[in-house]
């Protein structure tokens, strides 16, 4: 992980650009856990995106959380799916659950996406722990994708 420290200033949003960060983490945070909605938190980064205007720390910061969220929301979703599908559908499928032919699978899948949130809510912890003290943290392969993904919000928003 690159750790980067950033000058303290303010962001175009009237805030200090640290507290900014602080609010896209914890705001996509707060909405991932909630059901089904959580699915669209990766909107709230494109929200603050899109209203920066000056800071680049606040811009790369929503960019990255962008790209956390949308991976946060496609793992969560095939987990979702995979609970769904292994859940039974009939009293006799059912009845094999209750004989412990099922559980495991079933248990297992719902275990693995609640481990995953957890480590999605550590990693929004992490970066806003390091964002507050104006340390900009590039994660592991999602930085690259998050300067991917600034320059074609950016190339959108100039279309426009």
């Amino acid at each position: 992980m690159k750790n980067t420290v950033i000058e303290p200033h303010k962001s175009s949003l009237g805030m200090e650009a640290n507290i900014a960060v602080a609010v896209v983490f914890i705001a996509m945070g707060v909405v991932s856990w909630l059901s089904y909605l959580g699915w669209i938190a990766w909107a709230v980064p494109l929200v603050f995106y899109y209203m920066e205007k000056e800071s680049k720390f606040v811009k790369f910061q929503s960019a990255q959380a962008f790209v956390v969220g949308v991976m946060s929301a496609a793992i969560s979703i095939v987990l979702r799916i995979l609970v769904w599908a292994t859940t039974p559908r009939d009293f006799y499928s059912a009845l094999s659950f209750v004989m412990n032919r099922g559980w495991g699978i079933w248990t297992f899948f719902g275990t693995l996406a609640t481990i995953f949130g957890i480590a999605f809510t550590v990693l929004y912890v992490y970066v806003v722990y390091s964002a507050y003290n104006y340390k900009q943290v590039e994660l592991p392969i999602i930085g690259p994708l998050a300067v991917k993904a600034g320059e074609a919000i950016d190339g959108m928003i100039k279309k426009q």
